[in-house]
């Protein structure tokens, strides 16, 4: 792999960003501001849930819930952009249910919107919501609204505390064919475990191979080792600014060190 001198900018460095179309920009922003060429790739997209039924019947019946949660921003984007109205009902502080957040992108989310956000836990994960959520009465009523095939870690652990958890799907994630090659990068950017095994599907763990590979947090890092990625990135908080930190913070070593296996 190349040697790199040391500097904290990503001036040099072609970059891809894997994210949907929707939600690159920000990305591409952060790192385009700090000198990186950012190269549109999106390996995924994100579409509506086969049928709103089951989230419909809920948000109807809103207020019988103890808690809702959200477990990434685009949960957040699809339920509101749904339902507009749900922002505002979650926004009244007389009102139920709590609103918890698994991150603070999650909660900004929320927050740009109108809502208000009760809970959000410092380890920006499902685990570090389940650890941080209080203590639920039991037969708890919890709305989780999240994508086809999301992990199923928070709502069984709240189960296994005895409460009755709804997850509703409001989105789906579809893996590109990619049949098309990248342009040629530098860096590769994952900022969600879907995305990474997108691209190994269609591309194959060996284009990663001689590459700076960066990853938004410990959930991807982990579909990363077990695509046979090797990790040099990881940031420090599941957040845009703390993934283009890490990369410029990386750049700045006086060379470049093995990865993370």
């Amino acid at each position: 792999m190349t040697r790199v001198t040391a500097t904290s900018s990503l001036s040099g460095w072609s970059i891809l960003v894997t994210r949907p179309i929707a939600q690159a920009n920000e990305l591409a922003s952060a790192l385009r501001e700090r000198g990186g060429t950012p190269l549109n790739y999106p390996t995924i997209e994100i579409g509506p849930p086969p049928s709103w039924a089951a989230f419909d019947e809920a948000a109807a019946r809103l207020s019988a819930y103890d808690w809702i949660v959200f477990a990434s921003p685009s949960a957040v984007r699809a339920a509101v952009d749904r339902r507009p109205g749900l922002a505002v009902a979650l926004g009244l502080a007389s009102r139920a249910p709590f609103v918890a957040a698994v991150g603070a992108e999650t909660a900004r989310a929320l927050r740009d919107r109108g809502a208000r956000v009760d809970l959000v836990p410092d380890d920006q994960r499902q685990e570090g919501l389940a650890a941080a959520f209080p203590a639920l009465s039991p037969g708890a009523r919890v709305l989780f609204p999240q994508a086809i095939g999301g992990r199923e870690l928070l709502s069984d652990v709240l189960a296994a505390r005895g409460a009755s958890v709804d997850v509703v799907p409001v989105s789906q994630t579809r893996p590109l064919a990619l049949a098309e090659a990248p342009p040629p990068f530098d860096v590769a950017t994952f900022a969600s475990p879907s995305a990474l095994r997108a691209f190994v599907g269609a591309r194959g763990a060996e284009a990663l191979a001689d590459k700076v590979v960066a990853v938004i947090g410990p959930t991807t890092l982990q579909a990363a080792r077990d695509a046979g990625v090797r990790v040099h990135v990881v940031a420090a908080r599941p957040s845009v600014a703390a993934l283009v930190d890490g990369l410029a913070d990386f750049r700045g070593r006086p060379a470049v060190v093995p990865g993370i296996g």
